[in-house]
């Protein structure tokens, strides 16, 4: 989908302390070869403070760099990958409440690591289907530190991190343009997040811990040889994509500057995701991620807050945002710097 006149306003995010993987593997919690093969340094971890707090603290970080006010926004969508609270309860408002304290729709976005672009995507529709809406709120928060969660081997590659991120579209103005957004689903593969466990009860309810793992193996015991085709599929539709919103932005994938993608600590890692697709891993920025973790559905908004703090991105920069999550569902954008960022610091 092709947009214009929309732009990005300002961005947040909300890190918390890191916690240093060697002294994980130190005191056992975590193993040494996996630490030497992942890449991973440090790793954010909240201390108690929930995914819905820590997404309050990014959203206001956005919306005070934006320079709008709550007059301004129409709509707050907010994102994640684990749960957020109470069953039954509200999460987006609640952040609603703690920060623009308007009447606006506030609705949640639960497509795993893909929920922040899914996000986006849904709000630049929402925004661009009536002339009268004019600004928007997307976040993204996510705590593994539930019981629950082993953070540290729940994912074969990957340790899990706690932190949030937002954005602010605006019809009105911004420091870059939003040019193209758009999914593509690859439903056959939806085994790969769901592996063996029953449907019904949800494991939550049941005490069962979260085991990315077990999901990987029931998806190669089920699909047998088409289990390989994930890596072929994935690189074809990714690809397809990729190029479909880069001519939609009117650019080619010659001309990214930056890849906005996935929590990854090592370029071998990265490369594996974004070769088959076309996209070099230079152009991704795994020594960011190595002393944060894979934040669940925060990361590619992370990076993006964490190019704007830097002060490295330029006017004329054309950025893919891309990220994949269940179903299996790829999204990707191109976001166009119009002048540099300006930043007051991070409230991490």
């Amino acid at each position: 989908m092709r947009t214009e006149n929309l732009f990005l306003a300002g961005t947040g995010a909300y890190i918390p302390p890191r916690a240093s993987v060697a002294e994980a593997v130190r005191r056992g919690a975590y193993d040494r070869e996996r630490m030497d093969s992942c890449g991973w340094r440090n790793i954010a971890v909240s201390d108690g403070v929930s995914a819905p707090d820590m997404a309050v603290a990014a959203v206001r970080q956005a919306v005070r760099r934006s320079g709008l006010g709550p007059e301004d926004i129409d709509l707050l969508v907010h994102s994640c990958a684990y749960h957020q609270g109470p069953d039954g309860w509200s999460a987006p408002h609640y952040i609603l409440r703690s920060t623009l304290g308007s009447t606006v729709p506030a609705l949640t976005v639960e497509q795993g690591c893909n929920a922040f672009l899914a996000a986006l995507e849904m709000a630049a529709q929402y925004l661009l289907c009536a002339p009268s809406r004019t600004g928007a709120v997307v976040s993204a928060a996510d705590n593994f530190g539930a019981p629950s969660v082993d953070r540290w081997y729940a994912h074969r590659d990957a340790v899990l991190a706690d932190a949030a991120t937002a954005v602010v579209l605006s019809k009105q103005s911004g420091w870059a343009a939003l040019r193209s957004v758009e999914s593509v689903s690859l439903p056959h593969f939806e085994i790969l997040n769901r592996g063996h466990e029953p449907i019904f009860p949800p494991a939550v309810t049941t005490g069962r811990p979260l085991d990315m793992n077990e999901h990987l193996e029931a998806m190669i015991e089920e699909l047998g040889p088409k289990a390989s085709e994930i890596v072929q599929e994935y690189g074809a539709s990714g690809t397809k994509l990729v190029e479909q919103v880069t001519a939609e932005a009117g650019i080619t994938v010659a001309d990214l500057s930056r890849v906005l993608h996935l929590g990854a600590a090592t370029a071998d890692f990265l490369d594996s995701h974004l070769r088959p697709m076309g996209l070099d891993a230079a152009l991704g920025a795994v020594d960011f991620f190595r002393d944060v973790g894979h934040a669940g559905s925060t990361d590619v908004g992370l990076q993006l807050n964490h190019h704007v703090e830097a002060g490295d991105l330029s006017a004329g920069d054309h950025l893919l945002l891309l990220s994949a999550g269940p179903g299996l569902m790829i999204t990707a954008a191109v976001v166009t710097v119009l002048e540099t960022p300006g930043s007051e610091g991070s409230d991490a």
